[in-house]
């Protein structure tokens, strides 16, 4: 993970904490209708962020990420439901499930060149939820007063966080292949291979148009890509794992962690499977298919 996505989870889990503190806190001052609100707003917006990034980071599997997602949003939303009452157990819990199951759904089927920006525009509705909540929490019960009480106070300091948010660089690996112009003759096509899948395993190219695919590799052991069948004209490649390019196969492999590219010209229409050729991989479920068109 890169350094933005550890500020990221930190920011989710320390912002959470503040609020699950101040139910306990102050429990007593607490309706059962405002905790009841106060725990479905955390469940179902700590789910859905955290859902969004376990879906992009197990990109591909869609089981782990939802399962995730829905633990931690239904911690969060019984943790802050608990000190007032089991009505606002069931509610923080009942939207944890559902902000963790949309959020990972959301994750997993977002394609590669906006994983970054769809994290960072949940975190700020997150971000901007939470304060909500602490102003009508202020509002209502716990009736201190603070710098941060004055909403102009809190609007800046809203302001200055995500503009230093935002200068920390990506979120995603694949960012700086989604961010690369250098060839805008080029079809940039990052698919990433993991434990035991491809993403996206759906591809629509075009004939005689020039492609680059970048193999990203996110996974724990060695993954490869290989075309079968498809007929192309090869402009370049650099895995280290040679392969023969004559028997009408484009091979590409990949360790863990690791990127790498090859750029061709697809010939003929026609749908063309790729496979991982690692034994055990293909019968595991990792299999796509390219749909070339005319």
């Amino acid at each position: 993970m890169t350094l933005s996505l550890y500020v990221t989870l930190i920011v989710i889990f320390m912002l959470s904490t503040v609020i699950i503190w101040n139910t306990v806190l102050h429990r007593n001052k607490i309706t059962v209708m405002a905790g009841m609100m106060i725990a479905m707003a955390l469940g179902m917006s700590a789910g859905l962020t955290i859902g969004v990034i376990a879906g992009i980071l197990l990109s591909g599997n869609l089981f782990y990420s939802t399962v995730l997602a829905m633990i931690l949003g239904i911690i969060f939303g019984f943790l802050a439901g608990m000190p007032i009452s089991l009505m606002a157990v069931l509610d923080g819990t009942l939207a944890g499930i559902m902000g963790g199951m949309m959020g990972a759904m959301l994750g997993v089927m977002i394609a590669p060149e906006f994983q970054d920006a769809l994290i960072r525009i949940m975190f700020v509705i997150f971000i901007v939820t939470m304060l909500i909540l602490f102003r009508m929490m202020h509002q209502e019960f716990i009736k201190t007063k603070g710098l941060f009480d004055h909403p102009a106070v809190m609007i800046f300091a809203f302001t200055l966080f995500i503009i230093m948010y935002n200068q920390m660089g990506p979120l995603t690996s694949t960012s700086s292949f989604q961010n690369n112009n250098d060839n805008l003759n080029t079809n940039n096509l990052v698919i990433q291979a993991d434990e035991f899948s491809f993403s996206p395993n759906q591809v629509d190219l075009i004939a005689g148009e020039k492609v680059k695919i970048t193999l990203d590799n996110i996974g724990e052991v060695e993954h490869d890509l290989e075309v079968i069948g498809m007929e192309a004209e090869f402009e370049e490649m650099s895995s280290s794992h040679a392969h023969h390019q004559g028997d009408g196969k484009i091979h590409i492999h990949s360790n863990p962690g690791e990127k790498q590219e090859i750029s061709f010209t697809p010939l003929k229409p026609g749908k063309y499977r790729y496979i991982c050729t690692i034994p055990g991989h293909v019968e595991s479920g990792m299999t796509g298919m390219i749909e070339i068109v005319s």
